[in-house]
């Protein structure tokens, strides 16, 4: 199975963001607390919906913000699938349904 792309609305420090992901290898570079980890938090959750940092669905959603999306399209078997998990100040909510 393979990431082919992430979209973050709300999440964390996220505001929106959408990454293509190459089919070989990736690489995350920045500063200290500019977002590396909650990048990969986000794929965590995408495929777990859970996280390995906090049980509060809270700590997702970014600051003033009512709800967090995190979506993904992932190549599974020659399909493409894709994903969404929303995040609300009441719990997750996730999706998957084949292309």
């Amino acid at each position: 199975m393979k990431l082919k792309q992430l979209t973050l609305k709300n999440f964390r420090n996220y505001e929106e963001l959408t990454l293509d992901f190459d089919s070989s290898i990736n690489v995350f570079l920045g500063e200290n607390a500019q977002g590396k980890t909650n990048l990969l938090e986000a794929i965590l959750m995408l495929s777990l919906a859970k996280s390995h940092r906090t049980t509060n669905d809270k700590d997702f959603i970014g600051w003033d913000k009512q709800e967090a999306k995190i979506e993904g399209r992932i190549e599974k078997h020659g399909q493409e699938l894709p994903l969404e998990l929303t995040i609300t100040q009441q719990g997750k909510k996730s999706k998957s349904k084949s292309s």
